[in-house]
């Protein structure tokens, strides 16, 4: 499928998102895109034959994501940088993310475990898109709060220890929010930064994780002084949570201030529902349904993005995508005839 061209505009999806103007055409904004498709992707826009160097490099492998994103229409896209992460592993050893309990139970565990040091952020990727990144495109960097709590403790033994040692808690939480507070300072430091993006999972299908105001007190807080760090340097903060987190919105917009929300799903809040009760006041990102996208045709696929931007883009702030990200099951053809029917939305045909 051939794509209509486009013309990417950096500063006109800025004030796209931040409701200032109604746009000339139709942004997009992805949460992620899996490897795979990526590699789809790439090979259906030739993207590998317009690359000089070796192949697999480290800059190599820079260049293919600007020009793959480039090819997509897409201003912005996700960096994930080596040492940002917190090493997560099992009690008994194991390498993966275990529900029940973490590597953190005790406060001799807070002192043995490995804490991450801002110093040591490999932070060459920036970098060389300080130098090389076209000045119409920006990257954004994923930063977590709960979720990294949540898997340093683990879910079950998390609740327990809230009651029982609330003090080991606000421990943890203090250490991971410390950390990330130091990485957002760097980031906002990097011109080809255009938003710091903050992503925890707070809610279930039908409710929060937990009470919406252990929530606020605990994380959402900590969210805000990374808003406002974020603000003082003129990025912008977005914000993803899967879920039904409607009792955090008004502290989300009117507290931390994010600049957009993230994530969407038909079965809790489809996006044109959100636009209804939220887009006055913050913009909206993604939101066409991931299992509407992989299971439907493509006359259905294209329908959908129509009614979906006839809802949406009206007064601005509003980036099309999908609701969560794009997943590795997601047929390329249906990504595709997605972002065919915006452009065409976007250039009044």
């Amino acid at each position: 499928m051939e794509l209509l061209p486009i013309r990417l505009d950096l500063e006109q999806m800025r004030q796209n998102l931040l409701r200032q103007r109604e746009p000339e055409r139709v942004f997009f904004f992805e949460h992620a895109i899996a490897d795979n498709v990526k590699d789809q992707l790439a090979q259906r826009f030739n993207v590998d034959e317009r690359i000089s160097g070796s192949p697999g490099g480290r800059e190599w492998k820079w260049r293919r994501e600007i020009e793959l994103q480039r090819a997509l229409g897409f201003e912005l896209f996700r960096v994930w940088l080596p040492g940002a992460d917190f090493k997560i592993a099992g009690v008994a050893g194991t390498s993966f993310e275990e529900e029940h309990v973490g590597p953190l139970q005790s406060w001799a565990d807070l002192e043995k475990y490995p804490w991450p040091d801002p110093g040591r952020i490999d932070f060459s990727q920036l970098e060389y898109y300080d130098r090389r990144l076209p000045s119409d495109m920006g990257v954004y960097h994923v930063v977590t709060l709960w979720e990294t709590v949540r898997r340093l403790i683990g879910f079950e033994s998390f609740c327990y220890k809230l009651y029982e040692e609330p003090q080991f808690i606000d421990e943890v939480v203090q250490r991971v929010a410390s950390f990330q507070m130091a990485f957002v300072q760097a980031l906002c430091h990097f011109r080809c930064v255009f938003a710091v993006y903050a992503s925890d999972d707070y809610g279930y299908k039908s409710s929060t994780l937990m009470a919406p105001q252990i929530i606020v007190d605990r994380f959402l807080t900590r969210h805000k002084a990374l808003g406002d760090l974020t603000h003082r340097h003129s990025k912008l903060l977005f914000f993803h949570s899967c879920g039904k987190v409607d009792p955090l919105m008004d502290y989300l917009i009117d507290e931390v201030q994010i600049d957009a929300k993230h994530s969407f799903e038909d079965v809790i809040v489809p996006v044109t529902e959100a636009k209804k009760r939220w887009g006055k006041r913050v913009s909206l990102l993604g939101g066409l349904d991931v299992d509407f996208i992989a299971r439907s045709d493509e006359q259905a696929i294209r329908q959908r993005v129509r009614e979906t931007l006839e809802a949406c883009q009206v007064g601005g702030g509003y980036c099309l995508g999908l609701g969560n990200w794009v997943t590795a099951y997601i047929p390329v053809d249906n990504y595709l005839a997605m972002l065919d029917e915006g452009r065409r939305f976007g250039m009044g045909s």
